[in-house]
């Protein structure tokens, strides 16, 4: 006879009876989310420490593509924003000189045909907190430069330690937006 109960629930395996919170903000490394008529993986969750201002990522997997998806909360007000990162070479300007020679990128910076305009510059501590294998748990200080364009597009820079430039574009996007939230196998 089948054991039915045991294959879908009630059987005498001990289990969690918690259901699982499938929401944006709880996503864990081995999910799966659908946006942009894609589906993509969670494979790293990384937390932005801001001098005790805190925001989370998720590092998005979709075949070669990888979005990082960060939530960030304030006043009980959830603003998302979505990028990719950019090759530094993509940038009309020569950040890497400006920062080496006056320690601050310039103000104006113009990428893809649009200008953007400094809007805030933050010093803060980056942690790996999972995913990515060995580096589980790296910690990194870092200096990240926002720019906004008048259309609402972002641009941003970080520098980790003196050399490490990295730049990455992006947009704000709603909760909404994402759908079919489903767990996985985790790391």
């Amino acid at each position: 006879m089948v054991n039915f109960r045991k294959w879908f629930g009630g059987g005498d395996e001990e289990t969690d009876d918690a259901p699982l919170d499938l929401t944006l903000g709880n996503l864990q490394v081995g999910w799966m989310v659908d946006y942009d008529l894609e589906t993509w993986e969670v494979k790293g969750y990384n937390t932005y420490d801001y001098d005790g201002f805190a925001t989370r990522e998720w590092e998005l997997h979709s075949g070669r593509q990888v979005l990082f998806l960060e939530l960030e909360e304030d006043d009980g007000q959830r603003r998302w924003t979505l990028s990719r990162s950019l090759a530094l070479g993509e940038l009309e300007e020569d950040v890497s000189a400006a920062i080496a020679a006056a320690d601050e990128p310039p103000e104006l910076v113009h990428w893809s045909g649009r200008a953007f305009n400094g809007v805030s510059s933050d010093a803060g501590e980056y942690t790996r907190v999972s995913g990515g294998g060995s580096d589980t748990r790296a910690r990194r200080e870092f200096v990240a430069w926002t720019y906004e364009a008048d259309d609402g597009h972002l641009l941003f820079l970080s520098r980790y330690g003196e050399q490490d430039l990295v730049a990455y574009e992006g947009q704000r996007v709603e909760e909404y937006q994402f759908t079919d939230i489903l767990p996985g196998g985790g790391e």
